[in-house]
């Protein structure tokens, strides 16, 4: 292997987790404004409790994105292109997007930038991994693993699916607080189990080629 080559190898986990990181915190900072700045989210009334579900699906949607990423520059090594510098800017579009339509009448909109959220984090995630399969030191986790196939999206196309199919239901009737706030709590839902589902994917690869029996124990008592 070139000398630059593996330089580039080892030096971009840290660019690219740089690089996310102040997405992120730019993305949090717009959404404590949005908190702080939203009176309708101090009020006792459905609303306010619709708008908290966004609000908690929203944050819990930063860091499913940055437990993607991490978890994935962590685990695995590939010669970086000059996508992988754009993919984070593109999340970063998307995530100011959802925190700018946190309001009670952007519902349709929010529900929207979810969706496409959902497309951008399995394309980058397979993005990561193709890239990675073709390196010899990411063997251990790729060996007797079959590439992703078309069946693999079917979840991942349920989910944007419902989300699209609730921003247009939501922006048909207009003003229906209950629905809105049915839309959100859904969405809370979704955004809940696949970071279940991404803990059991960190959980499993840390496991991999552990022979020590007290390690494996102890990783049983976090699962």
């Amino acid at each position: 292997m070139s000398v630059i080559r593996s330089r580039a190898k080892n030096n971009f986990p840290m660019v690219l987790l740089t690089l996310l990181s102040i997405v992120q915190a730019l993305a949090f900072e717009l959404l404590w404004d949005e908190v702080r700045n939203h009176r309708e989210f101090y009020e006792m009334s459905w609303t306010a409790t619709a708008g908290w579900i966004r609000i908690v699906t929203t944050f819990l949607g930063i860091i499913l994105i940055w437990h993607t990423y991490a978890s994935n520059a962590m685990r695995f090594r590939w010669v970086p292109s000059t996508s992988d510098s754009f993919f984070p800017f593109v999340i970063g579009v998307v995530q100011f997007l959802m925190v700018g339509n946190l309001d009670s009448d952007a519902v349709p909109q929010w529900l929207l930038m979810l969706a496409i959220l959902f497309v951008a984090i399995p394309w980058i995630s397979q993005h990561d991994m193709r890239r990675a399969r073709e390196e010899a030191e990411n063997a251990e986790f790729f060996n007797g693993r079959n590439r992703a196939s078309l069946k693999d999206i079917f979840p991942i196309a349920a989910i944007v699916a419902t989300l699209c199919s609730l921003s247009g239901l939501v922006w048909s009737m207009d003003d229906n607080v209950w629905l809105s706030g049915l839309a959100s709590l859904i969405a809370f839902v979704i955004i809940v189990v696949q970071m279940a589902i991404m803990n059991n994917f960190w959980v499993m690869s840390m496991t991999l080629g552990n022979t020590d029996p007290k390690t494996k124990n102890a990783t049983k008592t976090v699962e």
